[in-house]
């Protein structure tokens, strides 16, 4: 009879044995449905970045990217034509004031000013004789002068000697010859008085010639000065002390009046040109502190000026360096700057997470303590800086989350960390 009942059993077994694992499969899924609760995601724990809220003071901070400008920068430009004979410079050179950047040549300048000097100096030659002649004639004037004068004293001597006979009665001069020596001292004063006008007359000729002459050789002089001028600028020198930033010309090139030759920037005094996002530029005033990372040095700068434009959705903000320039700075070294917005004490804040705007409400999973989970909280974001973001409500001092890319998961409200 026992064997009889033993007999079904076995047959029942073999009949039904493929069904086992599959009670076991739901077996285990159930109590892991009842360990890992809603965790139906596993990740792998070395993949994600953490961080853990904390709490103090938070600086507000936008961060921008740029280069360092110089203030004082200018363009050396050519006065004259010609070609590149020698230069004498490249970029990167520190030059001072007076300095041979670039030498020209232009035979045609040279030869012209040789012109315009043996043109000048045969002028003065000219202007010289011509003058040396004005003056002898003036000195024979002045002698016909002196002749007329002594001769009109003379005739005066002898009427006023035949006057004081005639008075005294002396019968010895006639009235004929006294009438002839009062016409001959008339005539004789006529003719040294004209004598002395030619004598103004030349005298006045003589300083209009000179100054006729004067202002012929001005303008031969200035002719003169203007083409040698022409030549030295052949010789293109440093306007101002600094370093060479850009030669724009090559040796043999043919160079116009007005074209660029090089670009000297002074090194001893430099501002950061920032571009900032327009979304933030809002928050940015003047005076506001901002600090350079020039990738080996911070430095202090504040915020000096700030363009109205915007340019592919970027806004230049200039700042100015308060503190003593690092030795590696230099124009166009590309630099990071963290403008400093404002400050909030006692914050709760963390380092920012990916895909987390500032001013918003987003999931971020938070990480359980023994590290097992992480379930997603529901968080209000406030304010931002570069690195980190505040948390104005959803999460605790120390507690831990995920700032690493969650997207692929985050339709699960909580994961399993492997």
């Amino acid at each position: 009879m026992d064997t009889q009942r033993i007999i079904p059993a076995q047959t029942l077994w073999k009949k039904y044995w493929y069904l086992l694992p599959i009670v076991l499969l739901l077996f285990v899924g159930w109590k892991l449905t009842r360990v890992l609760g809603d965790a139906s995601y596993m990740v792998e724990h070395e993949k994600l970045v953490t961080a853990k809220v904390e709490q103090g003071l938070f600086q507000v901070n936008v961060r921008a990217t740029g280069v360092l400008k110089p203030l004082n920068i200018r363009w050396v430009s050519a006065q004259v034509s010609g070609r590149i004979e020698h230069v004498f410079v490249k970029a990167g050179a520190k030059v001072e004031q007076g300095d041979v950047l670039v030498q020209l040549s232009n035979p045609e300048i040279k030869r012209e000013l040789e012109k315009v000097r043996w043109e000048l100096k045969a002028n003065k030659a000219e202007s010289n004789a011509a003058y040396v002649t004005l003056e002898s004639q003036l000195l024979d004037i002045e002698n016909l002068v002196v002749a007329a004068e002594y001769n009109y004293l003379s005739a005066k001597l002898k009427l006023d000697a035949e006057s004081a006979l005639m008075k005294q009665g002396n019968a010895t001069v006639s009235a004929l010859d006294y009438q002839k020596s009062q016409l001959t001292v008339k005539q004789q004063k006529q003719f040294w008085l004209a004598q002395q006008q030619k004598v103004t007359k030349m005298q006045l000729t003589m300083s209009a010639t000179k100054t006729a002459q004067l202002a012929r050789l001005g303008l031969m002089e200035n002719n003169y000065q203007r083409v040698l001028e022409q030549v030295n600028s052949l010789t293109v020198k440093a306007s101002t002390s600094g370093v060479i930033q850009q030669v724009s010309l090559e040796l043999g090139e043919r160079t116009q009046i007005g074209s660029s030759v090089a670009l000297i920037a002074d090194q001893a005094s430099l501002f950061a040109e920032l571009q900032v996002q327009e979304v933030r530029v809002k928050d940015i005033s003047i005076g506001q502190l901002v600090s350079i990372d020039t990738r080996t040095s911070q430095i202090l700068g504040e915020v000096s000026r700030i363009d109205p434009a915007v340019k592919a959705g970027m806004v230049q903000v200039d700042v100015h360096i308060i503190d003593q320039l690092p030795a590696e700075a230099r124009p166009e070294l590309t630099v990071d700057g963290f403008i400093e917005i404002s400050s909030i004490e006692n914050a709760l804040f963390v380092r920012r997470p990916v895909y987390a705007p500032r001013d918003s409400q987003i999931g971020l999973y938070k990480i359980t303590p023994d590290q097992q989970f992480a379930s997603k909280q529901q968080v209000m974001l406030g304010q931002s800086s570069v690195n980190n973001i505040q948390v104005l409500s959803g999460l605790n001092v120390g507690d831990e989350i995920i700032i690493s890319d969650t997207s692929d998961w985050q339709e699960h409200q909580q994961v399993m960390i492997n």
